[in-house]
C-alpha cells in the first residue's frame, strides 16, 4: 500500500511539472525560470515525457496486483469415482432336444410329438441413468477434458435433480465448470444457487455430509468472487468454509478428500490474509495447512507429494517476507 502511494505522489509531480514545462497550460509562475539546462532547446518534449511518465506511474500504482495462487481450489466433480459393477448377464434358456419318435408295435403307427421351442422375451430398453451414475460420468468426462460432453451431462444433470441436496451439487458443478471455461459472472451465479440450496439442506439434517456440502458451495463462492475483485466477499466465503470444515474434524478424518479440501481452504484464505497485510495470521494458516499436507504426502507420496512441496515453498516465502 505505501509503495502505491509513493507510485502516485511521484506521478502528479512528475505530471503537473511535464505540464507547466511543455508550455501546455500553467500552474503559477513556479516554472517559467526553471533551467533545463542541455534539455532546454527541447523544452516541450522534455515537458511531454515527464508527463507521459508521471501518467504511467499514477496507472500502475492503481492497477491491482495479483500473485499466483498455490493451487486452484479442486473442482467440486473431480473426485474419485468408483469402478462400475458388472452388469449381470441375463441367461437364455436353450430350448428341449426334440423327442425322438416311439414305435410301437402295434398295428397302427403313432405319430412323434412336436417339438417345443423356448421363445426369448423381447430385448427391453435399459432405464435412464441415475443422477449418482450421470455424475460419476462428469468426473470422468472432466478428467479426459471432454468439455462439450461434460456440458451435456451437467444440463442431462439439472433436468434429473430432484432434492435441495442435488440442486445444490449440480449448480455447485455448473459453477466449477463456468469457472473453469473463463465464464466468471456466470461461476458466481451458480455458486451463490448452489449456497442457498445447501444452507436449505443444512437447515433440515446437522452432519458432516451437509456441511462439507455447504462448504464446497462457499469454496466456489469465495473463488468466483477473489476472480472478479470483490475481496471483501471472498474472505467472508472462505472463512465460513473453513469454520464448517473445522467442526467436522477435517484433520482427523479419514476422507483424504476431506483433509485436501481443508488444507486448500486454509491455504486460499491465507492468501486473501496477506493480501490484507495480515502476515502473521497467514503464516499460521499456511503452517496448519503444511501440517495437513505432509500427513497427505506421507501416506501416498505419487498423488499428494507436489501439494506439499507447493506448500513448503509458499511457507517459506511468507516466512522470509516477515524476518525482513
Amino acid at each position: 500500500m505505501f509503495a502505491r502511494l509513493v507510485g502516485i505522489i511521484l506521478g502528479l509531480i512528475l505530471a503537473t511539472s511535464g505540464y507547466v514545462v511543455a508550455g501546455w497550460g500553467s500552474l503559477g509562475n513556479w516554472a517559467t525560470s526553471l533551467d533545463l539546462g542541455p534539455f532546454e532547446p527541447h523544452r516541450p518534449t522534455a515537458g511531454a515525457a515527464a508527463t507521459i511518465v508521471g501518467l504511467v506511474l499514477i496507472v500502475a500504482a492503481l492497477v491491482p496486483r495479483r500473485k499466483p495462487k498455490r493451487r486452484p481450489t479442486p473442482m467440486a466433480f473431480g473426485l474419485e469415482p468408483e469402478p462400475p459393477m458388472a452388469q449381470p448377464v441375463a441367461a437364455i434358456e436353450p430350448a428341449p432336444a426334440p423327442t425322438p419318435p416311439v414305435v410301437e408295435p402295434a398295428p397302427e403307427p403313432v405319430a412323434p410329438p412336436m417339438m417345443q421351442v423356448a421363445v426369448a422375451p423381447p430385448p427391453q430398453a435399459p432405464p435412464p441413468p441415475t443422477f449418482a451414475e450421470m455424475r460419476l460420468r462428469l468426473v470422468s468426462l472432466s478428467r479426459d477434458e471432454s468439455w462439450a460432453e461434460a456440458a451435456r451431462i451437467l444440463s442431462a444433470m439439472k433436468t434429473a435433480a430432484r432434492t435441495d441436496q442435488e440442486l445444490a451439487v449440480v449448480y455447485r458443478d455448473l459453477g466449477d465448470f463456468a469457472r473453469g471455461q473463463g465464464q466468471m459472472e456466470d461461476a458466481a451465479e451458480a455458486h451463490e444457487t448452489s449456497v442457498s440450496y445447501a444452507r436449505q439442506v443444512r437447515q433440515t439434517r446437522q452432519d458432516d455430509e451437509t456441511a462439507e456440502l455447504l462448504a464446497g458451495s462457499l469454496s466456489g463462492v469465495g473463488d468466483a468472487a477473489e476472480a472478479e475483485g470483490r475481496l471483501d466477499a471472498a474472505l467472508a466465503a472462505f472463512e465460513e468454509a473453513l469454520a464448517l470444515r473445522r467442526s467436522t474434524g477435517g484433520r482427523e478424518a479419514g476422507d483424504t478428500g476431506a483433509k485436501r479440501a481443508l488444507s486448500v481452504n486454509l491455504e486460499r484464505l491465507a492468501d486473501l490474509r496477506e493480501d490484507r497485510g495480515h502476515r502473521m495470521r497467514a503464516l499460521d494458516l499456511y503452517r496448519e495447512s503444511y501440517d495437513i499436507a505432509a500427513c497427505l504426502a506421507a501416506a501416498d507420496p505419487a498423488r499428494f507429494g507436489s501439494d506439499l512441496a507447493a506448500t513448503r515453498a509458499r511457507l517459506s516465502e511468507l516466512e522470509a517476507k516477515i524476518a525482513g
